[in-house]
Protein backbone atom coordinates (compact mmCIF):
# COMPACT_ATOMS: atom_id res chain seq x y z
CA UNK A 1 0.00 0.00 0.00
CA UNK A 2 2.39 2.21 0.55
CA UNK A 3 4.70 1.63 -2.58
CA UNK A 4 0.95 2.57 -4.10
CA UNK A 5 0.64 5.82 -1.93
CA UNK A 6 3.90 6.68 -3.02
CA UNK A 7 3.31 6.15 -7.04
CA UNK A 8 0.35 7.98 -6.63
CA UNK A 9 2.40 10.31 -4.78
CA UNK A 10 5.00 11.13 -7.35
CA UNK A 11 2.18 11.21 -10.09
CA UNK A 12 0.44 13.76 -8.29
CA UNK A 13 3.99 15.44 -7.83
CA UNK A 14 4.59 15.54 -11.53
CA UNK A 15 1.06 16.85 -12.37
CA UNK A 16 1.66 19.38 -9.88
CA UNK A 17 4.90 20.04 -11.28
CA UNK A 18 4.14 20.16 -14.94
CA UNK A 19 0.97 22.85 -14.11
CA UNK A 20 3.14 25.27 -12.66
CA UNK A 21 5.60 24.72 -15.62
CA UNK A 22 2.72 25.22 -17.80
CA UNK A 23 1.73 28.17 -16.21
CA UNK A 24 5.24 29.88 -15.76
CA UNK A 25 5.46 29.67 -19.49
CA UNK A 26 1.79 31.10 -19.82
CA UNK A 27 2.96 34.18 -17.45
CA UNK A 28 6.22 34.76 -19.53
CA UNK A 29 4.42 34.41 -22.96
CA UNK A 30 1.80 37.19 -21.74
CA UNK A 31 4.78 39.59 -19.93
CA UNK A 32 6.32 39.67 -23.82
CA UNK A 33 3.22 39.94 -25.39
CA UNK A 34 2.84 43.31 -22.77
CA UNK A 35 5.75 44.42 -23.37
CA UNK A 36 5.53 43.73 -27.38
CA UNK A 37 1.96 45.80 -26.85
CA UNK A 38 3.76 48.76 -25.12
CA UNK A 39 6.30 49.15 -27.03
CA UNK A 40 3.57 49.39 -30.04
CA UNK A 41 1.26 52.03 -27.37
CA UNK A 42 4.34 54.18 -27.29
CA UNK A 43 5.03 54.20 -30.85
CA UNK A 44 1.39 55.03 -31.53
CA UNK A 45 1.14 57.73 -28.76
CA UNK A 46 4.08 59.54 -30.20
CA UNK A 47 2.52 59.70 -33.47
CA UNK A 48 -0.48 60.52 -31.98
CA UNK A 49 0.57 63.13 -29.18
CA UNK A 50 2.34 65.07 -31.99
CA UNK A 51 0.64 68.19 -32.36
CA UNK A 52 -1.05 68.46 -35.76
CA UNK A 53 1.25 71.19 -37.47
CA UNK A 54 4.35 69.05 -36.91
CA UNK A 55 3.02 66.63 -40.25
CA UNK A 56 1.55 69.57 -42.38
CA UNK A 57 2.25 69.36 -45.69
CA UNK A 58 -0.82 71.03 -47.57
CA UNK A 59 -0.75 74.91 -48.09
CA UNK A 60 -4.69 74.95 -48.25
CA UNK A 61 -4.07 73.16 -44.14
CA UNK A 62 -1.61 76.46 -43.40
CA UNK A 63 -4.02 78.95 -44.80
CA UNK A 64 -7.15 77.54 -42.80
CA UNK A 65 -5.59 77.56 -39.67
CA UNK A 66 -4.11 81.50 -40.13
CA UNK A 67 -7.37 82.53 -41.04
CA UNK A 68 -9.16 80.45 -37.82
CA UNK A 69 -6.08 82.21 -36.11
CA UNK A 70 -6.82 86.39 -37.45
CA UNK A 71 -10.19 85.80 -36.46
CA UNK A 72 -10.09 84.79 -33.37
CA UNK A 73 -7.88 87.13 -32.15
CA UNK A 74 -10.51 89.35 -31.21
CA UNK A 75 -12.71 86.77 -29.70
CA UNK A 76 -14.84 83.99 -30.85
CA UNK A 77 -15.59 83.74 -34.25
CA UNK A 78 -18.50 85.40 -35.43
CA UNK A 79 -20.91 83.77 -38.33
CA UNK A 80 -19.48 86.52 -40.96
CA UNK A 81 -16.42 85.63 -40.09
CA UNK A 82 -17.31 81.68 -40.53
CA UNK A 83 -18.54 82.51 -43.77
CA UNK A 84 -16.00 84.27 -45.21
CA UNK A 85 -13.47 81.84 -44.56
CA UNK A 86 -15.68 79.53 -46.33
CA UNK A 87 -16.33 81.46 -49.22
CA UNK A 88 -12.49 82.01 -49.68
CA UNK A 89 -11.37 78.83 -49.15
CA UNK A 90 -14.00 77.73 -51.73
CA UNK A 91 -13.07 80.51 -54.46
CA UNK A 92 -9.71 80.45 -53.68
CA UNK A 93 -8.72 77.02 -53.20
CA UNK A 94 -11.45 75.50 -55.48
CA UNK A 95 -12.55 73.21 -52.69
CA UNK A 96 -16.15 71.97 -52.59
CA UNK A 97 -18.56 73.45 -49.60
CA UNK A 98 -17.86 70.10 -47.20
CA UNK A 99 -14.00 70.94 -48.18
CA UNK A 100 -14.02 74.49 -47.45
CA UNK A 101 -15.75 73.23 -44.00
CA UNK A 102 -13.45 70.57 -42.68
CA UNK A 103 -10.43 73.18 -43.78
CA UNK A 104 -11.86 75.36 -41.16
CA UNK A 105 -12.80 72.40 -38.24
CA UNK A 106 -8.98 71.38 -38.97
CA UNK A 107 -8.17 75.19 -38.28
CA UNK A 108 -10.15 75.58 -35.66
CA UNK A 109 -8.95 72.23 -33.77
CA UNK A 110 -5.19 72.79 -34.60
CA UNK A 111 -5.47 76.84 -33.16
CA UNK A 112 -7.05 74.41 -29.99
CA UNK A 113 -3.50 72.79 -29.99
CA UNK A 114 -0.76 75.40 -30.84
CA UNK A 115 -2.73 78.33 -29.27
CA UNK A 116 -0.99 81.13 -31.03
CA UNK A 117 -0.41 80.24 -34.54
CA UNK A 118 2.61 83.55 -34.87
CA UNK A 119 4.19 81.26 -32.17
CA UNK A 120 4.96 78.30 -35.14
CA UNK A 121 5.30 80.43 -37.99
CA UNK A 122 8.13 78.16 -39.45
CA UNK A 123 6.40 74.72 -39.22
CA UNK A 124 2.53 76.76 -40.24
CA UNK A 125 4.97 78.26 -43.39
CA UNK A 126 6.68 74.74 -44.87
CA UNK A 127 4.30 73.79 -46.92
CA UNK A 128 3.59 76.93 -48.23
CA UNK A 129 7.12 77.60 -48.90
CA UNK A 130 7.46 74.18 -50.61
CA UNK A 131 4.04 74.44 -52.31
CA UNK A 132 2.93 78.28 -53.59
CA UNK A 133 4.19 80.07 -56.12
CA UNK A 134 5.08 83.77 -55.41
CA UNK A 135 1.27 84.83 -56.93
CA UNK A 136 -0.42 82.28 -54.78
CA UNK A 137 1.69 83.55 -51.48
CA UNK A 138 0.15 86.87 -51.98
CA UNK A 139 -3.16 85.45 -53.00
CA UNK A 140 -2.41 83.99 -49.17
CA UNK A 141 -1.83 87.30 -47.65
CA UNK A 142 -4.89 88.77 -49.76
CA UNK A 143 -7.06 86.51 -48.08
CA UNK A 144 -5.90 86.72 -44.27
CA UNK A 145 -6.25 90.88 -44.91
CA UNK A 146 -10.26 89.65 -45.37
CA UNK A 147 -10.71 87.77 -43.15
CA UNK A 148 -9.13 90.23 -40.39
CA UNK A 149 -11.22 92.88 -42.31
CA UNK A 150 -14.85 91.20 -41.78
CA UNK A 151 -15.26 93.14 -38.76
CA UNK A 152 -13.82 96.23 -39.24
CA UNK A 153 -10.55 97.44 -39.27
CA UNK A 154 -8.22 94.75 -38.08
CA UNK A 155 -6.79 94.80 -34.81
CA UNK A 156 -3.07 95.10 -34.43
CA UNK A 157 -2.65 91.57 -33.43
CA UNK A 158 -4.03 90.75 -36.81
CA UNK A 159 -1.77 92.94 -38.09
CA UNK A 160 0.91 91.70 -36.86
CA UNK A 161 0.32 88.33 -38.14
CA UNK A 162 -0.17 89.24 -41.17
CA UNK A 163 3.24 91.27 -41.14
CA UNK A 164 4.80 88.19 -39.61
CA UNK A 165 3.53 86.12 -42.37
CA UNK A 166 5.17 88.23 -44.98
CA UNK A 167 8.27 88.29 -43.68
CA UNK A 168 8.17 84.54 -43.23
CA UNK A 169 7.56 84.35 -46.93
CA UNK A 170 9.46 87.19 -47.45
CA UNK A 171 7.39 89.27 -49.41
CA UNK A 172 8.11 92.54 -47.57
CA UNK A 173 9.98 93.37 -50.79
CA UNK A 174 7.34 91.84 -53.09
CA UNK A 175 4.95 94.10 -51.85
CA UNK A 176 7.00 97.53 -51.36
CA UNK A 177 8.16 97.80 -54.72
Amino acid sequence: MSLFLLIIGGIATAIFVASRVIGAARDGREAIDDVKGAVRRGNWSRQIDQRVIENLNDPRDSAAILMVQIASYEGEITTAQKEKMVALMTDSFGATADEAEGLYSFGRMAIGQINDAANSMGKLMRPVKASLTLDEMKDMIRMLEEVAEVEGVPSERQRELIMQVRRSLSLDKAYQG
